[in-house]
């Protein structure tokens, strides 16, 4: 097989032949209605199916034929030959309803243990799909054709992927509602340390939560609320973490950890934001932890620092505030994304203005199929139609991302009612309402809480929920013959 990809140029192996294939064939195809010609073209779909037997049998393709089917097709062959290796990577995607295919088992092993499914011959990386845009389904991308993503090198070197090890894997079931814990934590000015200052000819803030005895008792209060409200993901919000207090969710959530799923649910628990890690300025991280294990999962530093106006401190009565003129946020800014895949989908973390700021991180996350977007805010109180939901349902439409948004109370405990008017929120989980991504609809859940150590609730008193990340043959027509294709190649293998 060496040989031969000497000769002719492309790789055997599925994942590697499917990068080189997507990236030859031109944009232009998909821009307009050719690729959708084709794709309902049933002789092109015939075809895929054999392709697809064919590598579920052998693990390969034939370089020799590859090159044919090019030489006699050109784009319409490439067309082809991706929709069939597609078939066929389906019983390698861990989101996907389809398993059994040992000729794909190298594949999967090194997407668990590299992180792609391809290898170090091909640039960037495949990564299996577990979303699909929240909107109808009508002309597709490029992308939107495949359940697979190709994410570009240049993409690729913006983003620090990892895929969660099985013996930390909390076997989240695809379909099976997740419940979301959100909690305050912080419950007025009281609870941080606000300081402006002078710096480099600017005014500049900083904020962190007080180490106190009260915040350490609530986090034990919420750890055990998160258990008996059967929370499995929960989200704290930003400027509620250091160092220390850190060190103490931890301890906590590993203490207080059983085995038993249904006394005790709670896995995956970001613990806030805070200035952790020291530094001059030091950055906004977000950490999630194993609770199980106390093992730091996801760490994200804020990328885009926040900027306050005069309006905006007058409103929130900043204690310290200047009277005129702006404050900006004094924290290091991160320069990465980083992304955690898991039984619960692909995972990101985005901080407070990050969310408004896509322009930084959109179309990396976008090229990975991001499934879960965790948003800590400091903000004025979540409502209605307002920048949170904003942004929020963009990611939904476009990412087709559940979005898990959790505030704190303390800018809200100063603002007087009349001048904040409207049912004030503590959190907000947005996501796709339907599978069939048949309409431009989003499930939207807000929920509310009135104490740092209680979890924001629906007002049918049950906490939000997200469903994990799964890849759907609905959304790929040519998939089901995926099923067909692994059954012929299983019968194959037995004879």
């Amino acid at each position: 097989m060496t040989d031969q990809l000497a000769a002719y140029g492309h790789p055997a192996g599925p994942a590697d032949l499917f990068v080189r294939l997507y990236d030859d064939v031109p944009d232009r195809v998909f821009q307009g209605w050719t690729a959708s010609r084709w794709y309902d073209d049933p002789e092109v779909r015939r075809r895929a199916g054999e392709i697809g037997e064919t590598v579920l049998g052998a693990g390969a393709l034939d370089p020799a034929e590859v090159e044919r089917i090019i030489a006699e097709q050109g784009d319409l062959g490439r067309f082809t030959l991706l929709l069939g290796l597609d078939i066929a990577l389906a019983h390698a995607n861990p989101y996907s309803p389809y398993f059994d295919a040992p000729a794909l088992t190298g594949t999967l092993v090194n997407y668990l243990t590299e992180g792609r499914l391809n290898g170090p011959g091909t640039p960037g990386a495949l990564l299996p799909r577990c979303a699909f845009p929240g909107r109808p389904r009508g002309r597709r991308g490029k992308a939107e054709f495949f359940g697979v993503h190709r994410v570009p090198q240049a993409e690729w070197d913006l983003i620090e992927h990892s895929v969660l090890p099985a013996v930390n894997d909390p076997r989240f079931t695809p379909g099976e509602p997740v419940a979301v814990g959100c909690a305050p934590v912080l419950e007025t000015f009281d609870d941080i340390e606000i300081d402006f200052e002078e710096r480099a000819g600017m005014t500049v803030y900083r904020l962190r939560p007080m180490d106190s005895a009260g915040v350490r008792t609530r986090i034990k209060a919420i750890i055990r609320r998160l258990d008996e409200a059967g929370a499995r993901l929960a989200v704290m919000p930003e400027s509620s973490l250091s160092d220390g207090l850190l060190e103490h969710w931890k301890e906590v959530a590993f203490d207080t950890a059983g085995r038993d799923r249904e006394q005790h649910p709670l896995r995956f628990l970001l613990a806030g934001t805070g200035p952790l890690g020291g530094g001059d300025p030091p950055p906004n991280r977000a950490v999630l932890i194993d609770r199980w294990t106390g093992q730091e999962l996801l760490v994200q530093d804020k990328l885009s620092g926040f900027t306050l106006d005069a309006a905006q401190m007058r409103l929130w009565r900043l204690p310290g505030a200047p009277e005129s003129g702006t404050a900006e946020e004094y924290a290091a800014l991160g320069t990465r994304v980083r992304v955690l895949d898991s039984s619960l989908g692909r995972l990101a973390v985005l901080i407070c203005e990050d969310l408004g700021r896509s322009i930084g991180w959109e179309r990396e996350l976008k090229a990975c199929g991001i499934s879960h977007l965790l948003v800590p805010i400091f903000s004025k109180p979540v409502l209605e139609h307002r920048w949170e939901q904003q942004g929020a349902e963009r990611q939904v439409a476009g990412l087709g991302s559940w979005v898990v948004v959790s505030n704190s109370l303390a800018v809200g405990a100063a603002i007087p009612d009349e001048e904040l008017p409207g049912t004030r929120h503590t959190c907000l989980v947005a996501g796709p309402a339907s599978l069939d991504r048949g309409a431009y609809a989003t499930e939207l859940q807000f929920g509310g809480a009135s104490a740092g150590d209680e979890l924001g609730r629906l007002a049918t008193a049950e906490l939000p929920r997200v469903l994990p990340g799964a890849a759907y043959d609905v959304w790929l027509e040519h998939w089901p013959a995926a099923k067909d294709a692994g059954r012929t190649a299983a019968e194959v293998s037995r004879r």
